[in-house]
Parts: C-alpha cells; structure tokens; sequence
C-alpha cells in the first residue's frame, strides 16, 4: 500500500510539474494613443493580441505581411494574427474605444502567446483623425515597412526616389571646408583635426524618400552617453510627422538604431 500510495504521489507530482511547464504567461505591453509599440510575435503560431478593456475593431498591415480574423466575431474583443513574412514590419490598431496605435513587430520562431495591450491612464478615448481614414493609415503603414525593408534588403519602393546622406565624420569635413572656400568660414578644417565628440543622443539623417503620397526620412540613432536610453517615438513627433516606428525601444551604450518617419501626403478621399 505504502509503495503503491508512492509511485501515485510521484507520478502525480510529474504530471503536475509538466502541466505547470506548459502554462506560459501572457506577455503585457503598456501604450499611448498614437504610439508604436516594438512587440516580437510567432512566425510559426497564431497569435492572440488583446487590449484590455476594449475591442479591436481593425489591424492594418502591410499588404501579404499578415492574416487577422477575430474582429468581427470574438466576443472578448481579442484578434489573431498570423504573420506571412519573417521580416519585421509595422502594424495599426484602432479599437472600439477610439484608440489607435502602431506595432512594430519583429517575426520570430516561437510559440505564440497572448499579448495584452493596456492603455495608459493619460491615453485619448476619442476618435483620432486617421481612425476615420483607414485606407490613409493602411498607406503610411505600408510606407514604413517599405521604408524598413529598404534598409534591410536595399529593395527599391515602387513610385518613390531615395537620396543617400553622407553623415560621415569626413563628409563633414569637406563640407566646412566648401564653405570655408565660399566666405563662410574663415578656416579650412583639416582632415586630421577631430570633429567635437558627440554626447547622449545623436539623429543623424540617413535616407530620403520622396513620393507622391508620402515623403519619408530614416535617421540614424546613436547613444553615445554611457547608459541604456530608453526610446519613444513621442520624443520626435512635431507638427510635420505623420507617423513614425523606431527600430529598437530602448539603445545600449554606444548602439545604433533608427528612426522611421512619415511626412507630407493628405487625407485620402
């Protein structure tokens, strides 16, 4: 009875802990309205995407990036999501409650897991602009993928022209020294003399799109102080930016990231 009453207790306690090995916990975001969220998603799996004490009512991704289903028919207000590409893009959310937010999603192998998005106390309940316009979301949203996907791959976006900006220590150089030739300056500056070294947070133009629609511009990031500096994208929004993603949601010491932002167009009729 007493080795029977054991290997019960011992199988039980093996079942037990293999069960707890496969509850996985949902992953949380926090966000404002208006803001893009970097998220890492299943390439393998559906994956379920809820925010909290709300319902989804859209998610607009770039065309043949993603499949959602659920917004129409999930009484809990949740959406599934199956990702097509393994490249990272940027997806919009809007909700019942007026809300409206980015997700830069970066594809990965793994199980899928419930991701819940819950507003910030400080987030608007009321209708944004591009809520009401969703072919004009779509578009911007398509446009920062292209606009990442350029950067990753070189791969040209269809109706718009690209200019490379040479932000480089040398480039700058011989761009005082042109002005010094002009009457700018009253120096040349050698190529030997060392430029100011640069401290905390650097935006550094890197790529020009211009289009039809849209113009967009990618800046590079570097964080020269010596700690970890979280990123939003509230930090450059201003009155031109229509949208903007950001690569990364935080820089270490000395890592470089990038900025994706959206200018110009008008509303869609």
């Amino acid at each position: 009875m007493t080795l029977f009453f054991t290997l019960s207790l011992a199988l039980s306690m093996t079942l037990s802990g293999h069960a707890l090995a496969q509850n996985t916990p949902p992953t949380q975001y926090h966000f404002n309205d208006s803001e893009t969220v970097p998220v890492v998603l299943s390439s393998v799996d559906i994956n379920r995407l809820v925010v909290k004490d709300d319902k989804i009512t859209s998610i607009d991704c770039p065309e043949g990036f993603c499949v959602v289903t659920g917004t129409k028919t999930d009484n809990s207000g949740a959406a599934r999501m199956s990702l097509n590409l393994a490249a990272p893009f940027t997806a919009y959310i809007s909700t019942a409650k007026g809300r409206h937010f980015g997700l830069f999603i970066t594809p990965k192998a793994k199980p899928a897991v419930t991701s819940i998005f819950t507003a910030n106390p400080n987030a608007q309940t009321h209708p944004s602009a591009f809520d009401k316009d969703s072919p004009y979301t779509s578009m911007m949203s398509e446009f920062i993928a292209q606009m990442m996907h350029y950067l990753a791959t070189g791969a040209q976006i269809n109706g718009y022209q690209v200019h490379l900006i040479d932000n480089t220590q040398e480039a700058l150089k011989q761009a005082l020294n042109r002005r010094s030739h002009k009457g700018f300056a009253h120096r040349s500056v050698s190529t030997e003399d060392p430029l100011p070294t640069p401290t905390g947070l650097t935006t550094e133009p890197a790529m020009v799109f211009t289009g039809k629609h849209f113009n967009g511009i990618i800046y590079r990031l570097t964080n020269h102080s010596p700690h970890v500096m979280p990123l939003t994208t509230a930090q450059f929004y201003s009155a031109t930016v229509r949208a903007a993603a950001l690569s990364t949601p935080s820089l270490n010491s000395q890592q470089v990231g990038h900025l994706f932002v959206v200018s110009g167009g008008e509303a869609m009729q």
